[in-house]
């Protein structure tokens, strides 16, 4: 684990050298075009949410909610034999 926190703490200081051997121009440049690429990406989200709330009719349905378990019926064949009764003619009273 040691290991790990080492080479991430390499990588990161190779990173912040290589940031900052860059001239301040091209910094500005880089993080002008992150920051416009992060405006753009917020606008296309904000803009899809108000088209999708535009469109909807803004109708709730309000509907009883079943239960999936008992949706089903499940045929006697497909059941446990535990859970069945089995009754014969033998262990019957007479």
């Amino acid at each position: 684990m040691k290991t790990i926190r080492i080479n991430i703490d390499k990588w990161f200081d190779k990173q912040d050298k290589s940031w900052r051997a860059l001239s301040l121009d091209k910094q500005r440049r880089y993080t002008l075009c992150l920051f416009l690429v992060y405006l753009l990406l917020t606008t296309v989200v904000i803009l899809k949410v108000w088209y999708d709330t535009a469109k909807s009719d803004n109708r709730m349905i309000i509907e009883h909610i079943d239960n999936p378990v008992r949706k089903k019926e499940i045929p006697a064949s497909q059941l446990d034999t535990l859970s069945t009764k089995l009754k014969e003619k033998i262990y019957e009273r007479k």
